[in-house]
């Protein structure tokens, strides 16, 4: 099918027709429980938006902040070459997970059982700095790198090398195994909740005896095993698929120039949450500690971040409607507006840039990526920002256009009571920016 030169009044057409919600459901089943993300997007709409692209299976659609893997879920059941990156390890494994649909997962719980026996044959020697001794106790942690260790000799190696969690994305059998695993242990940690909902920290080291332990991993890998065989079912291609998900970074992109035929993806919100110590008990799992370096290695390089690089934004380049905003906050009157939130928003935007010039890079000619993205406010300056990255769209050479506009009620800002000064007159919405490469 030949694309036109501007699809996309077509799909704004399309998608305003299938009327479809852009929210997850709040109670998420199957698949998409595994790990709900408070932002992202339905299968629904990963489903119409590939639809009123035009999508052919063996279309490679990409997604840079690929996340629990919505959209290579949902690619690769329509027979496509989905493509899924983040630079979160946690998220990764999610996805990754969610690829595997052949007819390994009718045996998983049998594997389960004989992981466990090879398991209690490994004799570990439990690191005193286990990143999971701050969230389970020595007997529950131990168990668990045994468990984990099995997987990994199985199923997680690449040339024979045992899958680093820390730094690769195991094969999606392996991530299956690791994900339930990490699933089954979190139900025993206890876990202690603050006011900012995403900010998770231990309360106190979580225990059971290592046979409780056994079963809720079997029971989990069950449950899990028969979400993945209703996602099977549902596949609408037969198409042999050669998607993947890697661990790669949105800003600099490893695919190779005019390659992908669409993007459907969600960059992180201009809202200053914190998706690593939203996911600090799961990185714990994966080797990675709160306290340690890769830790904040990864924090700092999250589009986002909270803490602030030494790099200086290149605020010049910027379009003008982003240049004003940066602008009116550095000019507010409140605490750190001039410092810090300036900082925090310039440094935001310029990742935002380079990652939209990378997408341009890897879209074929006429090709079309679609971003959701959510408004937001700095205190009483409204952040539209889907008209920001239209913007930016704009200024880098791509016919854009926000094609779906829906109003939102409940966003993080009301979640937490410090936030709800303004939030009687504030409006917010999720919209879809289309980003079509024009040579």
């Amino acid at each position: 099918m030949s694309r036109r030169t501007d699809t996309l009044p077509n799909l704004e057409r399309h998608l305003e027709r299938c009327a479809i919600s852009l929210k997850p459901a709040v109670k998420r089943e199957g698949v998409d429980a595994w790990f709900p993300y408070y932002a992202g997007y339905s299968p629904g709409f990963v489903r119409e938006a590939l639809s009123g692209l035009g999508a052919q299976p063996g279309w490679t659609v990409l997604d840079p902040w690929n996340g629990a893997g919505t959209t290579t879920s949902v690619a690769d059941a329509l027979g496509c070459d989905a493509v899924g990156l983040d630079i979160n390890p946690v998220a990764a494994l999610v996805a990754a997970a969610r690829l595997e649909r052949s007819a390994n997962t009718s045996h998983a719980e049998g594997l389960a059982n004989q992981l466990l026996e090879v398991a209690g044959r490994n004799d570990i020697d439990l690191a005193e700095n286990d990143p999971l001794l701050e969230w389970l106790s020595p007997r529950v942690t131990r168990r668990y790198r045994s468990i984990e260790g099995a997987v990994l000799a199985l199923l997680g190696t690449k040339e024979g090398v045992r899958v680093n969690l820390q730094t690769e994305t195991p094969p999606p059998f392996a991530a299956f195994f690791i994900l339930c695993l990490v699933r089954a242990a979190k139900r025993f940690a206890r876990m202690k909740r603050n006011s900012n909902p995403t900010w998770i920290t231990p309360e106190k080291r979580g225990d059971t005896r290592t046979e409780t332990f056994d079963r809720a991993f079997l029971a989990m890998v069950a449950a899990c095993a028969a979400d993945a065989e209703r996602a099977t079912s549902e596949r609408c291609a037969s198409r042999s698929t050669a998607s993947a998900v890697s661990l790669a970074d949105a800003r600099a992109l490893f695919l190779d120039d005019s390659s992908v035929d669409a993007v459907i993806t969600s960059p992180p919100y201009c809202t200053r949450i914190d998706y690593f110590r939203a996911t600090a008990f799961e990185l714990a799992a994966l080797g990675i500690s709160a306290d340690g370096k890769r830790f904040r290695t990864l924090r700092s390089g999250a589009m986002g971040t909270n803490l602030m690089r030494s790099t200086t934004p290149d605020v010049a380049s910027q379009p003008s409607a982003v240049q004003q905003l940066l602008k009116r906050i550095k000019k507010h009157p409140s605490k750190a507006s001039n410092t810090y939130y300036y900082k925090h928003y310039a440094q935001y935007f310029d990742d935002a840039r380079l990652s939209v010039s990378e997408i341009g890079r890897v879209l074929k000619p006429e090709a079309t990526a679609l971003l959701v993205v959510q408004s937001s406010y700095y205190k009483d300056i409204p952040v539209p920002l889907g008209d920001l990255y239209a913007a930016l769209g704009d200024e880098l050479g791509f016919r854009s256009r926000v094609v779906l506009r829906v109003p939102v009620r409940r966003v993080l800002a009301t979640i937490n009571p410090r936030a709800m000064h303004h939030e009687a007159e504030r409006r917010y919405s999720e919209e879809v920016v289309a980003l079509q490469r024009v040579t």
